[in-house]
Protein backbone atom coordinates (compact mmCIF):
# COMPACT_ATOMS: atom_id res chain seq x y z
CA UNK A 1 0.00 0.00 0.00
CA UNK A 2 1.42 3.40 -1.45
CA UNK A 3 1.97 6.47 1.28
CA UNK A 4 1.02 9.40 1.19
CA UNK A 5 3.46 11.75 -0.07
CA UNK A 6 3.53 15.14 2.34
CA UNK A 7 2.69 18.11 0.56
CA UNK A 8 3.75 20.36 3.56
CA UNK A 9 6.04 20.78 6.61
CA UNK A 10 5.93 22.86 9.38
CA UNK A 11 8.29 26.17 10.02
CA UNK A 12 10.36 24.53 12.47
CA UNK A 13 11.00 21.06 9.74
CA UNK A 14 12.26 23.71 7.40
CA UNK A 15 14.15 25.26 9.93
CA UNK A 16 16.21 21.53 11.14
CA UNK A 17 16.28 20.85 7.20
CA UNK A 18 18.35 23.51 6.38
CA UNK A 19 20.54 23.76 10.25
CA UNK A 20 17.91 27.38 10.66
CA UNK A 21 17.25 28.75 14.21
CA UNK A 22 13.69 29.48 15.00
CA UNK A 23 14.32 33.17 13.60
CA UNK A 24 15.98 32.70 10.42
CA UNK A 25 13.37 29.91 9.80
CA UNK A 26 10.80 32.83 9.68
CA UNK A 27 12.94 35.33 8.24
CA UNK A 28 12.73 33.21 5.09
CA UNK A 29 8.95 32.73 5.24
CA UNK A 30 8.80 35.98 5.12
CA UNK A 31 10.56 37.00 2.55
CA UNK A 32 8.31 34.56 0.67
CA UNK A 33 11.17 32.80 -1.05
CA UNK A 34 8.19 30.24 -1.35
CA UNK A 35 4.81 29.36 -0.52
CA UNK A 36 3.31 28.67 2.75
CA UNK A 37 -0.62 27.67 3.60
CA UNK A 38 -1.82 27.73 7.05
CA UNK A 39 -3.32 24.95 7.81
CA UNK A 40 -5.52 24.52 11.13
CA UNK A 41 -4.21 28.31 11.68
CA UNK A 42 -0.43 26.54 11.84
CA UNK A 43 1.75 28.05 8.76
CA UNK A 44 3.43 24.99 6.60
CA UNK A 45 5.91 25.00 3.86
CA UNK A 46 4.73 24.15 0.52
CA UNK A 47 7.57 21.46 -0.34
CA UNK A 48 7.19 21.65 -4.27
CA UNK A 49 8.03 25.52 -3.96
CA UNK A 50 10.52 25.33 -1.16
CA UNK A 51 12.47 22.70 -3.56
CA UNK A 52 12.26 24.95 -6.41
CA UNK A 53 13.68 27.91 -4.42
CA UNK A 54 16.41 25.76 -2.76
CA UNK A 55 17.07 24.22 -6.69
CA UNK A 56 17.79 28.15 -7.61
CA UNK A 57 20.40 29.45 -4.85
CA UNK A 58 23.47 28.38 -3.34
CA UNK A 59 23.32 30.51 -0.03
CA UNK A 60 21.53 27.83 2.47
CA UNK A 61 22.17 24.34 2.40
CA UNK A 62 20.11 21.46 3.79
CA UNK A 63 22.32 19.71 6.83
CA UNK A 64 21.88 16.06 4.44
CA UNK A 65 20.73 15.48 1.29
CA UNK A 66 21.64 17.39 -2.38
CA UNK A 67 23.86 20.05 -2.35
CA UNK A 68 21.34 23.66 -3.19
CA UNK A 69 21.50 25.46 -6.84
CA UNK A 70 20.62 22.45 -9.28
CA UNK A 71 18.20 24.19 -11.55
CA UNK A 72 20.74 27.54 -11.41
CA UNK A 73 23.92 25.61 -12.74
CA UNK A 74 21.32 24.22 -15.51
CA UNK A 75 20.44 27.21 -16.06
CA UNK A 76 23.25 29.65 -15.47
CA UNK A 77 27.37 29.87 -14.94
CA UNK A 78 28.97 31.53 -12.44
CA UNK A 79 32.76 33.19 -12.96
CA UNK A 80 34.32 30.28 -11.17
CA UNK A 81 32.24 27.78 -13.45
CA UNK A 82 33.27 29.24 -16.66
CA UNK A 83 36.73 29.45 -15.36
CA UNK A 84 36.61 25.49 -15.15
CA UNK A 85 35.39 25.23 -18.65
CA UNK A 86 37.67 27.61 -19.93
CA UNK A 87 40.73 26.53 -18.11
CA UNK A 88 41.60 30.28 -16.77
CA UNK A 89 41.41 32.24 -13.31
CA UNK A 90 38.65 33.44 -11.69
CA UNK A 91 40.14 37.08 -12.42
CA UNK A 92 40.04 36.33 -15.94
CA UNK A 93 36.48 35.11 -16.12
CA UNK A 94 35.11 38.29 -14.73
CA UNK A 95 37.34 39.95 -17.08
CA UNK A 96 35.17 38.12 -19.76
CA UNK A 97 32.26 38.86 -18.59
CA UNK A 98 32.75 42.90 -18.25
CA UNK A 99 35.23 42.94 -21.43
CA UNK A 100 32.49 41.29 -23.50
CA UNK A 101 29.72 42.42 -21.55
CA UNK A 102 27.91 39.49 -20.92
CA UNK A 103 24.34 39.52 -19.62
CA UNK A 104 24.29 38.84 -15.73
CA UNK A 105 21.91 38.03 -13.14
CA UNK A 106 22.43 38.31 -9.35
CA UNK A 107 21.80 35.58 -7.25
CA UNK A 108 22.34 35.67 -3.40
CA UNK A 109 24.69 38.99 -4.10
CA UNK A 110 26.82 37.01 -7.11
CA UNK A 111 26.34 37.81 -10.63
CA UNK A 112 25.92 34.74 -12.67
CA UNK A 113 25.86 34.49 -16.56
CA UNK A 114 22.26 32.92 -17.97
CA UNK A 115 23.70 29.22 -20.23
CA UNK A 116 21.82 31.15 -23.55
CA UNK A 117 23.97 34.28 -23.24
CA UNK A 118 27.40 32.27 -22.59
CA UNK A 119 26.45 29.98 -25.30
CA UNK A 120 26.31 33.25 -27.92
CA UNK A 121 29.41 34.54 -26.79
CA UNK A 122 30.93 31.44 -27.24
CA UNK A 123 30.31 30.88 -30.70
CA UNK A 124 31.11 34.46 -31.64
CA UNK A 125 34.71 34.31 -30.66
CA UNK A 126 37.60 31.95 -30.67
CA UNK A 127 40.00 33.04 -28.52
CA UNK A 128 38.83 31.50 -25.42
CA UNK A 129 38.33 27.74 -25.44
CA UNK A 130 36.64 24.99 -23.20
CA UNK A 131 38.67 22.23 -21.95
CA UNK A 132 36.69 19.99 -24.23
CA UNK A 133 37.72 22.03 -27.71
CA UNK A 134 40.88 23.02 -26.65
CA UNK A 135 42.42 19.45 -27.27
CA UNK A 136 40.00 19.51 -30.55
CA UNK A 137 42.25 22.46 -31.43
CA UNK A 138 45.47 20.65 -30.42
CA UNK A 139 44.41 18.24 -33.04
CA UNK A 140 43.79 20.59 -35.76
CA UNK A 141 47.11 23.09 -34.67
CA UNK A 142 49.16 20.19 -35.71
CA UNK A 143 47.63 19.73 -39.10
CA UNK A 144 48.43 23.67 -39.46
CA UNK A 145 50.78 26.66 -39.24
CA UNK A 146 50.85 30.39 -38.91
CA UNK A 147 51.54 32.97 -41.06
CA UNK A 148 54.59 33.72 -38.97
CA UNK A 149 55.45 29.49 -39.61
CA UNK A 150 55.02 29.94 -43.03
CA UNK A 151 56.84 32.82 -43.74
CA UNK A 152 59.93 30.79 -41.81
CA UNK A 153 59.38 27.80 -44.01
CA UNK A 154 59.52 29.65 -47.23
CA UNK A 155 62.00 31.56 -46.02
CA UNK A 156 60.90 35.11 -47.07
CA UNK A 157 59.39 38.03 -45.07
CA UNK A 158 56.31 37.78 -43.60
CA UNK A 159 54.77 40.44 -45.80
CA UNK A 160 55.11 38.21 -48.75
CA UNK A 161 52.98 35.35 -47.16
CA UNK A 162 50.33 38.44 -46.85
CA UNK A 163 50.82 38.69 -50.75
CA UNK A 164 51.06 35.03 -50.99
CA UNK A 165 47.81 34.92 -49.79
CA UNK A 166 46.26 38.11 -51.64
CA UNK A 167 47.04 36.58 -54.92
CA UNK A 168 44.28 35.17 -56.77
CA UNK A 169 46.55 31.52 -56.15
CA UNK A 170 46.22 31.95 -53.10
CA UNK A 171 42.70 33.21 -51.86
CA UNK A 172 41.68 29.98 -54.25
CA UNK A 173 44.14 27.39 -52.27
CA UNK A 174 45.29 28.27 -49.15
CA UNK A 175 42.57 27.38 -46.75
CA UNK A 176 42.49 29.39 -43.32
CA UNK A 177 41.13 28.38 -40.01
CA UNK A 178 40.90 30.53 -37.37
CA UNK A 179 42.10 29.09 -33.23
CA UNK A 180 42.27 30.81 -30.04
CA UNK A 181 42.13 34.25 -31.89
CA UNK A 182 44.84 33.92 -34.70
CA UNK A 183 44.48 32.96 -38.34
CA UNK A 184 46.01 30.06 -39.25
CA UNK A 185 46.77 28.09 -42.77
CA UNK A 186 45.68 24.15 -42.97
CA UNK A 187 48.89 21.92 -43.94
CA UNK A 188 47.38 20.29 -46.80
CA UNK A 189 46.22 23.29 -48.35
CA UNK A 190 49.74 24.38 -47.89
CA UNK A 191 50.92 21.91 -49.61
CA UNK A 192 48.50 21.90 -52.88
CA UNK A 193 49.50 25.91 -52.85
CA UNK A 194 53.26 24.77 -53.04
CA UNK A 195 52.73 22.21 -55.24
CA UNK A 196 51.66 24.20 -57.95
CA UNK A 197 53.81 27.26 -58.04
CA UNK A 198 57.44 27.75 -58.43
CA UNK A 199 58.07 31.33 -57.56
CA UNK A 200 58.08 31.03 -53.64
CA UNK A 201 60.80 27.70 -52.78
CA UNK A 202 61.69 26.34 -49.58
CA UNK A 203 65.50 26.52 -49.18
CA UNK A 204 66.10 22.96 -49.42
CA UNK A 205 64.25 22.79 -52.61
CA UNK A 206 66.10 25.92 -54.19
CA UNK A 207 69.54 24.25 -54.74
CA UNK A 208 70.15 23.09 -58.50
CA UNK A 209 66.20 24.52 -59.85
CA UNK A 210 66.65 26.29 -62.98
CA UNK A 211 63.65 28.94 -61.89
CA UNK A 212 64.69 29.29 -58.16
CA UNK A 213 66.80 32.44 -57.27
CA UNK A 214 68.91 30.71 -54.70
CA UNK A 215 68.64 34.13 -52.66
CA UNK A 216 67.95 32.90 -48.76
CA UNK A 217 66.22 35.98 -46.91
CA UNK A 218 67.33 34.99 -43.54
CA UNK A 219 71.31 34.91 -44.75
CA UNK A 220 70.07 38.42 -46.63
CA UNK A 221 69.67 39.70 -43.00
CA UNK A 222 72.67 38.10 -41.56
CA UNK A 223 75.03 39.10 -44.07
CA UNK A 224 73.86 43.00 -44.56
CA UNK A 225 75.89 45.02 -42.90
CA UNK A 226 73.39 47.88 -42.30
CA UNK A 227 69.68 47.57 -41.92
CA UNK A 228 67.22 49.54 -42.96
CA UNK A 229 64.59 51.23 -40.86
CA UNK A 230 61.99 48.47 -42.36
CA UNK A 231 64.06 45.62 -41.25
CA UNK A 232 64.85 46.49 -37.39
CA UNK A 233 61.72 48.38 -35.75
CA UNK A 234 63.28 51.40 -33.14
CA UNK A 235 60.53 50.25 -30.65
CA UNK A 236 59.69 46.62 -29.56
CA UNK A 237 56.42 45.81 -28.05
CA UNK A 238 56.66 43.81 -24.73
CA UNK A 239 53.47 42.33 -25.92
CA UNK A 240 53.26 39.90 -28.08
CA UNK A 241 49.08 40.61 -29.01
CA UNK A 242 50.54 44.21 -29.64
CA UNK A 243 52.58 46.00 -32.32
CA UNK A 244 54.66 49.27 -32.51
CA UNK A 245 54.25 51.41 -35.53
CA UNK A 246 57.64 50.49 -36.09
CA UNK A 247 56.94 46.62 -35.77
CA UNK A 248 53.92 47.32 -38.06
CA UNK A 249 55.70 49.03 -40.48
CA UNK A 250 58.24 46.53 -40.92
CA UNK A 251 55.26 43.90 -41.27
CA UNK A 252 53.84 45.50 -44.08
CA UNK A 253 56.77 46.38 -45.86
CA UNK A 254 55.89 50.39 -45.70
CA UNK A 255 57.39 53.45 -44.34
CA UNK A 256 56.62 54.44 -40.48
CA UNK A 257 54.48 57.53 -41.83
CA UNK A 258 52.85 55.09 -43.86
CA UNK A 259 50.92 53.46 -41.03
CA UNK A 260 50.55 57.02 -38.71
CA UNK A 261 48.30 57.70 -42.05
CA UNK A 262 46.29 54.81 -42.18
CA UNK A 263 45.90 55.61 -38.33
CA UNK A 264 44.70 59.16 -38.84
CA UNK A 265 42.06 57.58 -41.12
CA UNK A 266 41.09 55.09 -38.70
CA UNK A 267 41.79 52.03 -41.09
CA UNK A 268 42.25 50.02 -38.05
CA UNK A 269 41.81 50.28 -34.46
CA UNK A 270 44.55 51.12 -31.99
CA UNK A 271 45.23 51.30 -28.08
CA UNK A 272 46.72 54.70 -27.40
CA UNK A 273 48.56 55.09 -23.93
CA UNK A 274 49.10 59.05 -22.99
CA UNK A 275 49.82 61.66 -25.98
CA UNK A 276 52.22 59.01 -28.10
CA UNK A 277 52.25 55.23 -27.17
CA UNK A 278 50.42 53.70 -29.70
CA UNK A 279 49.95 50.18 -29.78
CA UNK A 280 48.36 47.52 -32.47
CA UNK A 281 46.32 44.63 -32.09
CA UNK A 282 48.24 42.37 -33.78
CA UNK A 283 45.71 39.69 -35.18
CA UNK A 284 43.34 43.27 -36.09
CA UNK A 285 46.26 44.33 -38.38
CA UNK A 286 47.04 41.15 -39.82
CA UNK A 287 43.48 41.15 -40.92
CA UNK A 288 43.84 44.36 -42.46
CA UNK A 289 46.79 43.34 -44.50
CA UNK A 290 45.08 40.50 -45.73
CA UNK A 291 41.88 42.52 -47.14
CA UNK A 292 43.64 45.25 -48.00
CA UNK A 293 45.97 45.94 -51.14
CA UNK A 294 48.24 48.21 -50.75
CA UNK A 295 47.10 50.90 -53.58
CA UNK A 296 47.40 54.69 -51.71
CA UNK A 297 50.24 56.68 -51.81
Amino acid sequence: METKQKKTMSVREMGRLLGLKKVESYWLVHKEYFDTVLVSGKMRVVIESFEHWYAGQVKYRKVTGEPPGEKLRQESYSAQDMGKMLGVSEDVAYYIINRYELPTILVDYWKRVPREAFEKWYASQSKYRTLEDQEKDAELERHSMTMPEMARLLDVPRKTVYEIMRSERGRKTLQVIKLAGKKRILNRSFDIWYAGQTEYLKPEDRAGHPEAANIHYADCLKSSPKRTKKETPKAVSSNPEYLTVDEAALMAGVEHGRILKWIRKNRFPVVRSGKKLIRIPRTTFEDFLLKTHETEE
